[in-house]
């Protein structure tokens, strides 16, 4: 008879893995976490900037912190701002291995080398996953409830049709952490400028002492919109090449990923299902920070799972309050940011200054709201410099306000 759970989880990023936390800290249920890669470490897609809220919040501890800086600063091709806020930069597997240990050391089953193929549905109830092996053994996993935390890869979500990547918008994002001399290690610093990065923008954090990352991403939609033939590692090599603030040495990693979001009201639960992180487009669209928007939706699911489990229940009914949550929380926040991401990364170079000279007169308040993403609808739309030309966009706009709801 094949092994059976209280919970299996597909997928061990920050999500899955914080999903496993809360279970074993909050009670004695059993939960197994399948990775597909050999190692917690090897996943390196994450660059690793965040907030207080991750670090603090979930117990991050010190030697994983790579860097602390005390602001944020926004650029455009003419204009330059910063706000102080509390920020760090994670090593992000060592981030991971520290999320699995502790999960581990609270009793999770922490499986590496297992490669989630697809879910068990009996009756119309998820029950399990089956998955294969670094030895291409094929096994299953039973469980009174199966959580997708597999990323933008939404192995369980996407067959399931919880969350369809096939008309999500996609990205791609390169970084290098490198040695070397490094001007602004007190911020992180954000290019909002099609020279830097086409459809996207460009960034630098501080990694340690003489240490710093600095990589690009696009939406490749916007990115189509400027060809120009060039590759995003010739843009990561420009963005660091010819930038006098700093000068790299010694190229000690590369990290690269992708993402894939919609305006994240995605259907989340079901019966003996859920879904957590990027696997359900968790990232949120208009500045795409995932760890911290993935955790929390792992620690509404957890806390929801665990309620029903005590009632004896795993029905969409029973877990459907996860997904009312998120929505309540961040869903409807994200949705109206999607659009205004839409505008802000198809911006010409007139609209990218004036965005930033906005975002600089931002009083404390705003900037701390912006930051939380709880800034009120009317001061997000005054961010955003409107002209004539983003006329024909309005269609495509109001097609995602009005978009579906979960059933």
């Amino acid at each position: 008879m094949d092994p059976e759970y209280d919970f299996v989880v597909a997928g061990a990023g920050p999500a899955g893995l914080q999903f496993a936390r809360e279970v074993v800290s909050n009670s004695d249920r059993s939960v197994a976490v399948l990775e597909r890669n050999a190692a917690l470490s090897d996943n390196d897609k994450s660059t690793g900037g965040t907030f207080p809220e991750v670090v603090e919040g979930y117990g991050v501890p010190d030697n994983v912190v790579m860097a602390e800086a005390g602001s944020v600063t926004f650029e455009s091709p003419n204009n330059g701002c910063r706000h102080p806020m509390d920020t760090y930069v994670l090593d992000f597997p060592h981030f991971l291995e520290f999320l699995g240990e502790d999960a581990a050391s609270d009793g999770a089953d922490v499986l590496t080398g297992h490669r989630v193929t697809g879910p068990v549905v009996e009756n119309g109830t998820v029950r399990g996953v089956r998955y294969r092996t670094a030895d291409g053994e094929d096994g299953t996993l039973r469980a009174r409830i199966t959580v997708d935390a597999t990323g933008p890869a939404a192995t369980l979500s996407d067959p399931l049709g919880y969350f369809d990547t096939g008309t999500a918008h996609r990205g791609i994002g390169l970084e290098i952490e490198a040695e070397g001399r490094y001007d602004t290690d007190d911020t992180l610093l954000f290019s909002f400028d099609h020279a830097d990065a086409p459809g996207g923008y460009a960034w630098t954090f501080p990694a340690g002492e003489e240490v710093f990352k600095a990589g690009v991403c696009w939406v490749d939609e916007f990115r189509a919109a400027r060809p120009d033939g060039r590759t995003i590692t010739d843009y990561v090599e420009r963005w660091v090449e010819t930038d006098p603030r700093w000068k790299v040495e010694t190229v000690r990693a590369r990290h690269a990923g992708e993402a894939v979001w919609n305006d994240s009201m995605n259907r989340r639960a079901g019966d003996g299902f859920l879904a957590v992180g990027d696997a359900a487009s968790s990232i949120n669209p208009l500045f795409g920070e995932g760890i911290r928007p993935g955790m929390e939706s792992a620690r509404m699911a957890a806390e929801v799972a665990l309620s029903a489990l005590r009632a004896g229940e795993v029905s969409r009914p029973w877990l459907l309050p996860y997904e009312r949550r998120w929505n309540d929380r961040r869903g409807r926040a994200w949705k109206l940011q999607r659009v205004v991401s839409e505008l802000l990364y198809d911006f010409d170079d007139a609209q990218q200054d004036a965005f930033v000279e906005r975002v600089a007169a931002l009083p404390p308040g705003k900037a701390e709201r912006l930051r939380t993403y709880e800034l009120d609808t009317l001061s997000l739309a005054r961010l955003y410099p409107f002209r004539p030309k983003d006329l024909p966009k309005l269609p495509t706009i109001l097609r995602h306000l009005r978009g579906s709801r979960p059933t």
